[in-house]
């Protein structure tokens, strides 16, 4: 059954008819008729109710409406049904809008809160008072305090790095990955510099938890576009310094196996439940170790590498260790996060 409904503006209300029906749709004029489709190459009946401010075409094979008159209940039954479709598409709307508004605030809250550590890091190391102190002797006050605190200096910017790094990445989400036909610009990357590249925004918290990171030397090219692979590498990073046992290493291995690259994550991080494999994909969902042990956050994260790949014809996958470590309480394992895309 094909059918459209629209008001009196002629704006459709809702529709389920295919663009190559619209020559029979345009030229129906009367409440039924009998044809042979020449798009589905059988027999239909179809025909248009128009009412004080609506508009009914309906379409069914003749098997679905035997008779004339079975035909016009069909289309009565739809005019019943306005109501109903008119309330449900307005909820689908105010709930679209809702989600879009969330999107928003979200961002919002985000680089709010990431400009906030920022000024918060900046000050730390040098208090705004002393800028208004020493504003005759600026430079030169800012150098020495970078001289002769140089290691807090070093922490101070590869906190600004990251933060900054932060900020472009919610950018990129908001531009690329919220939209439904996003600008992509296509190009071969080396992957390993694409990946190193990212993770030197995590440097300082790789430091903090005594983690290292491991990558096997190679020249493999991908095509794909450089800002939305970067989102997912940036939130794989993220996910696993809040997820990664401490004083362990991450072993990031990138090879070729018949027409797919592979690049897998290996860490011994949070144990992750067979039934989760897929769960932690979906937005809001976090893992129940995660839960217990206070390091969940948005749920969004692996959701958003997904997304990231897909539009890149990529995709990830979560190999999750079967043995269990304890650290601090908390249930580990030997997990793979497994990046793949496609050989050119």
């Amino acid at each position: 059954m094909k059918f459209f409904i629209t008001n009196a503006d002629n704006k459709v209300l809702v529709s389920s008819i295919e663009d190559k029906c619209k020559p029979c749709t345009d030229s129906c004029t009367t409440n039924c008729n009998n044809l042979i489709c020449p798009i589905y190459n059988e027999e239909r009946r179809f025909g248009v109710e128009k009412m004080k401010d609506k508009q009914i075409f309906l379409c069914t094979t003749k098997k679905a409406s035997k008779t004339t008159a079975l035909f016009k209940e069909k289309i009565k039954t739809l005019a019943y049904s306005i109501p109903s479709i008119e309330a449900i598409k307005e909820n689908i709307t105010i709930k679209a809008k809702n989600s879009e508004k969330n999107k928003y605030s979200k961002i919002v809250h985000n680089l709010r809160t990431l400009n906030a550590q920022s000024i918060q890091s900046q000050y730390k190391f040098i208090p705004q008072s002393s800028f208004a102190d020493n504003h005759s002797t600026l430079y030169e006050f800012v150098k020495n305090e970078i001289l002769q605190r140089i290691d807090e200096a070093t922490i101070s910017f590869l906190r600004l790095a990251k933060n900054n790094a932060h900020m472009k990445t919610e950018f990129t989400t908001h531009e690329k990955l919220s939209v439904e036909s996003p600008n992509l610009s296509i190009q071969f990357h080396k992957v390993k510099s694409v990946i190193l590249n990212v993770y030197h925004s995590f440097n300082i918290d790789f430091l903090d938890k005594n983690v290292k990171l491991k990558i096997n030397e190679n020249d493999v090219y991908v095509e794909f576009d450089y800002d939305t692979i970067r989102v997912a590498f940036y939130h794989l990073f993220l996910n696993t310094i809040k997820f990664i046992r401490p004083d362990t290493d991450v072993n990031v291995e990138i090879h070729s196996e018949g027409e797919y690259i592979y690049v897998d994550f290996n860490m011994n991080s949070l144990h992750i439940n067979a039934n989760e494999k897929e769960k932690i994909f979906e937005d809001e969902y976090s893992g129940e170790n995660a839960i217990k042990s206070d390091t969940n956050g948005s749920g969004l994260g692996m959701g958003l590498i997904r997304k990231a790949l897909l539009i890149n014809k990529a995709n990830i996958e979560v190999i999750n260790g079967k043995a269990k470590n304890k650290y601090k309480g908390q249930l580990y394992s030997i997990n793979v996060f497994r990046l793949k895309f496609n050989a050119v």
